[in-house]
């Protein structure tokens, strides 16, 4: 049974989201030895390419999607069910960092499907609860995603794309602001479908998505990776905090464009 991981990575006029997927791919590689697939378009593809994926796929990335003036690629993640070369699949934000072997754990607990439940800020601990709206429920998060080729599976992939498509319906059904086009409200909702409109804690993480927002800035000390990070943010003063051995989510992109290249 063949088990790898795919990233999506599509660039931007002010992102490199394919700096950041090759960053994470060589994590994966040495910290859960797992292939890596990337899906990319051939904008994004540089045509001297220092690493080596595993497979590249290219597509053609939807451009109608837009967050802070600029094109988001997104909506392609529905995908990777038909993408993935794999039986079993991860499937991480390229903005993803692997410090631990921690995500193969996964493979011993799921059954079908699986993606991050609950999300923690570092150096904002008491950040609210992220949820579709007032009116609904909480948002489950597509940054980590692990599946199967199962029938289930494919069904939750089939119900995002549906969403994806009637996206606006969606919104005024469930009373959200309809842009930009997330792929966490649709999964959110996906489930809710899929599910009967029952929780089924089965696709859940059993532990915290960690991410590192815009108002935290990381510093990189180490080696490629034996790494350490030191997080700051400025409040009242200027507060410090070390972290090793731990993977998280970098939203702030500027800062993670600074560590990849530092």
């Amino acid at each position: 049974m063949s088990r790898g991981v795919l990233l999506f990575a599509f660039n931007n006029d002010t992102t490199n989201y394919y700096d950041m997927a090759v960053y994470c791919a060589k994590r994966v590689n040495h910290f859960l030895n797992l292939p890596v697939t990337l899906v990319t378009d051939k904008e994004s593809l540089p045509s001297n390419q220092s690493y080596q994926f595993d497979n590249v796929l290219l597509v053609s990335a939807q451009s109608d999607n837009y967050k802070q003036k600029d094109v988001w690629k997104n909506k392609d993640r529905y995908r990777a069910y038909e993408l993935s070369p794999y039986d079993e699949t991860l499937v991480l934000d390229s903005d993803y960092v692997v410090n631990t072997d921690k995500l193969n754990q996964i493979f011993d607990t799921y059954t079908d499907f699986m993606c991050a439940k609950t999300a923690i800020y570092l150096m904002f601990p008491d950040a609210p609860i992220d949820i579709i709206s007032t009116n609904s429920f909480s948002c489950p998060w597509a940054t980590v995603i692990a599946f199967k080729k199962t029938d289930k599976a494919k069904q939750i992939f089939d119900c995002i794309k549906m969403i994806q498509e009637n996206y606006i319906h969606y919104s005024n059904l469930y009373s959200f602001v309809p842009v930009p086009y997330r792929n966490d409200y649709a999964l959110a909702i996906a489930l809710h479908i899929v599910n009967g409109g029952l929780e089924d804690t089965t696709n859940y993480i059993p532990w915290n998505l960690l991410h590192v927002n815009e108002k935290t800035k990381l510093y990189k000390i180490g080696d490629e990776f034996d790494t350490n990070y030191v997080a700051t943010r400025v409040v009242k003063r200027t507060e410090y905090i070390k972290i090793k051995d731990i993977d998280f989510h970098m939203l702030n992109k500027t800062n993670f464009t600074e560590i990849i290249n530092g």
